[in-house]
This record gives structure tokens, sequence and C-alpha cells, in this order.
């Protein structure tokens, strides 16, 4: 019996196959691109890129938060973009930061983002454009800048919760080739300054970069329970994945 449990030791579980792994050591180390874009929205000129200098950046980072978020107040993962001590103290670590848009000069876009170094991915958190200056045509074209952000970074997988409060996120994230991958229900926990809170249902996205195409186990190595098959195959059909 104990020859038999030997033969586990430093082994993978399933059958996997040699030839879809990858070799650790080629992976790349994900950057924080210095990508810059220039546009033009309905006569509105907008300027995507990386929030710099963020000691005096902080502040208004902050406020387009305050203003625009109030969903992050007592939910102690985010309540930090709050803060602007918190938003210098996350960037130095340097797995998060910001990029946002700005309008003649002013910030009134912020997006935050979390490098997963280990899953080789990108979290897109939370973005947000202060609410007095919605309605310029900033969201699409934003999706489409971070698209390719994450591509620049290095990072295998980009992925995000989107909300379901309304549509306008989940529309944008489909038209970069985003693809829902779960449904969680009560998946965030969304507070409020009133001091009252609820859990609302959310959409997992993701979508897979260079390498991270390459090296995706085969369905049919995969044992599933039927409950886990139907969502398996849910998924599947809406990425329109083929091997």
């Amino acid at each position: 019996m104990l020859e038999q449990r030997r033969q586990w030791i430093r082994k993978r579980f399933g059958d996997i196959g040699n030839t879809l792994l990858g070799k650790i050591e080629d992976t790349k180390d994900i950057i924080w691109p210095d990508l810059v874009k220039e546009c033009e929205i309905r006569g509105n000129k907008l300027k995507f890129q990386k929030i710099e200098d963020i000691e005096k950046s902080a502040e208004r980072i902050a406020e387009i938060y305050r203003n625009g978020l109030d969903e992050i107040n007592g939910n102690s993962e985010y309540e930090w973009h709050l803060v602007p001590d918190e938003i210098i103290r996350k960037v130095r670590t340097g797995d998060w930061n910001f990029y946002g848009c700005y309008f003649n000069g002013i910030l009134i876009l912020a997006e935050s983002f979390h490098i997963i170094r280990g899953q080789r991915a990108i979290q897109l958190v939370w973005a947000v454009v202060e609410p007095i200056y919605r309605g310029k045509g900033t969201w699409q074209p934003w999706h489409e800048y971070l698209d390719s952000l994450i591509e620049m970074s290095g990072a295998q997988m980009g992925f995000c919760f989107v909300v379901t409060t309304h549509k306008y996120s989940q529309i944008a994230l489909e038209k970069i080739g985003y693809r829902p991958m779960g449904f969680f229900i009560g998946g965030e926990f969304m507070g409020g300054s009133d001091g009252y809170y609820y859990r609302q249902n959310v959409i997992y996205y993701g979508k897979l970069f260079g390498e991270g195409k390459k090296h995706i186990q085969k369905f049919d190595t995969m044992e599933l329970t039927e409950k886990a098959e139907k969502l398996v195959n849910t998924v599947k059909e809406l990425w329109e994945y083929n091997e």
C-alpha cells in the first residue's frame, strides 16, 4: 500500500499530457505599460494613460471614487480607493496601479488594476467615471484601450467581475473579446455611505492572451459532475471555444 501511495509523489492529477505543458521559466514578467492613446469622441478630446505621480494624483483619484462609487463604502477589500494615502501605499507595492482618462487636462475616469503574479494575470478591479463627466463617450474607447494595455503587459489573462445593475460594462467587455466565465450569486458585498448593504449577483468575464491561449487543459480530460458539466458546456459555448 505504501508503495502505491508513493506513485502520487510529485505527480500531476489527471491525464494532462506532456504536449500541452509550457515551461514556467519561459513565462513573461508582467509590467505596467506606458501606453498613451488620444481620441476625439462626440467632439470631446480624450487622453487615456497611466496616472502618473501618484502622490499628487491620489486625492483626485479618491475624489472620483467618492463621488461615483458609493457601493465600496463598508467593504474593506475596496474601501481604500477612497483614501489617498492608501492609494499611494497600494501603488508603491508594484502590484496595483491606476490608469485613467483625461478631458481638457482633468482626470475624469479612473480604474484600478491588480497584478496576480502567480496566475500571470491582471484583474480589472473598479472603473468609474465621475458623474458630472458621464455621457462624453468614454466607456467603449476606454475598454478598447485597456484591452491593448493588458496585452502589452505580458499577462496571460485579463479578468474581472462585472456588475449586473446595468449592462454597459458587459457590452463593452464583450465587444473587445472578453467572455463570461462564471455567474456568482451574491458574489459582491455592496455597501454605501448610508450604512446599508446588499450582496449583488455578478458575472465574471475573462480573456486569454499570448501563451495563455496555448496551454489550456483539454476538455476531454476534465472529470465533472452532471451539474458542473452543464456549466462547462454553457461557458464553452459562450467562449466559442474549439480545441
